[in-house]
């Protein structure tokens, strides 16, 4: 008996099939479609759509619970060889009593201790940054709604670092070098490989967020996770803005930035199937066997993609008919990125295809927290400031490249 969520694939795949038999059946009948089947047509595809984003949060879900799980176990392996993992514990509890009710009631150990991980010297130039560092049980939590709203997040490789000097990245491409015969006793021939480098820095970006006194003294109220999602989803916002289109001057550049040209369609105001195959064997195959390759686009952008068919009317878009297999294009996963274009008009770079494992996410230090008591004080609230650092580059910009639109 199929059961659970199983049964939203089945569905989503009737669906689909029934959207896809109006067009196949108009075809066989050798006419054009006729309004009612349009509407049939839309409708389908609307319900289609509803589908898969469920099928999205109840992956996204179990994706993090499996992280959360997976941290828990980690620590406790990590622990096993202790006698005494309370520093931890001792320091999350310090945390949360500076974020619900200040400092003033912390003993002089708590104070020691949260001084000592809060303030050390994580800026040049900076002897205390007035902050505390978010514990690191907090982390996968808010990981996780970094990758819900950045889906550059998702695809990069995330590199940290405990400080936020700069940082350099060896890049080498040697996708078109092969070896020479050589005949016996022969010199070889050098071959260099030839590397040039990246610079990665550490841009500071800030929140602030604000509850009331009355929420706050309210002992129920999971400040925890109130925490984990508003600044995960904010900082998640600016990772996905700043490192998809940033220009690179004193910000991170953007994935589509950074990207080279793949393929230009005809059209100012519209793609073709042929055209986003082009785009996708424009990558060299070497890079499109990494697990991490794919497509990526708006949304919106993506809609436009589930409505071409080949010329046997065969939808380039394919959606999992079982859980844990993505949808794909082409055969091709894809990530959704709701900061590129979504609107096709002229010059729109619409849509990425390569590996992305080659565009790097630098993480410097760790997401710090500061209680703002008087700021807001004449409203009744509290507020909290928090801040991070990072930045983005591609390493190798033959392995990620655009589609764009013709000029005109």
């Amino acid at each position: 008996m199929v059961t659970g969520i199983q049964k939203i694939f089945d569905k989503r795949a009737e669906e689909w099939e029934a959207y896809k038999s109006i067009l196949e059946r108009a075809n066989e009948e050798g006419r054009t479609l006729n309004a009612d089947e349009i509407a049939k047509r839309e409708k389908l595809l609307s319900s289609v759509n509803s589908y898969t984003q469920h099928i999205e949060e109840y992956e996204r879900q179990e994706k993090t619970e499996a992280e959360l799980a997976a941290n828990y176990f980690n620590k406790r392996e990590k622990s096993a060889g202790k006698s005494d993992n309370g520093e931890e514990n001792a320091y999350r509890s310090a945390f949360m009593q500076v974020m619900r009710s200040g400092v003033r009631d912390l003993d002089k150990e708590q104070r020691a201790l949260i001084e000592k991980r809060g303030t050390n010297t994580q800026i040049v130039g900076t002897d205390s940054l007035g902050g505390y560092l978010v514990p690191d049980e907090w982390m996968p939590g808010i990981e996780s709604y970094l990758k819900d709203y950045s889906g550059i997040y998702e695809a990069a490789t995330i590199k940290r670092s405990p400080t936020g000097a700069s940082q350099y990245y060896a890049v080498n491409d040697d996708t078109s070098t092969i070896a020479v015969q050589v005949g016996e006793a022969s010199t070889f021939t050098v071959q260099d490989f030839t590397f040039s480098q990246v610079q990665m820095d550490a841009y500071k970006f800030g929140t602030v967020v604000k509850e009331s006194y009355e929420i706050l003294q309210d002992n129920d109220y999971q400040l925890e996770a109130w925490f984990q999602e508003q600044f995960g989803a904010r900082f998640g916002r600016a990772i996905n803005n700043k490192c998809t289109i940033g220009n690179g001057s004193a910000t991170p550049n953007g994935v589509v930035t950074a990207s080279t040209l793949g393929k230009t369609a005809a059209s100012a105001t519209a793609f073709t199937y042929l055209e986003l195959l082009d785009l996708k064997h424009s990558i060299d195959p070497a890079y499109r066997r990494s697990p991490k390759f794919g497509f990526m686009m708006n949304d919106a952008v993506l809609l436009a993609v589930k409505k071409l068919v080949d010329s046997q009317n065969r939808p380039l878009w394919l959606p999992s008919y079982v859980q844990g297999a993505p949808d794909t294009i082409d055969g091709t996963r894809y990530w959704i990125n709701q900061d590129m274009d979504s609107s096709i008009n002229a010059s729109s770079k619409l849509i990425l295809a390569g590996d992305f494992s080659k565009y790097y996410i630098r993480i410097s230090g760790g997401m710090q927290v500061k209680r703002l008591d008087e700021l807001f004080a004449m409203d009744g609230v509290v507020g909290w400031q928090a801040w991070m650092r990072f930045d983005g580059e591609c390493v190798n910009t033959s392995a990620i490249k655009h589609l764009i639109t013709a000029a005109s």
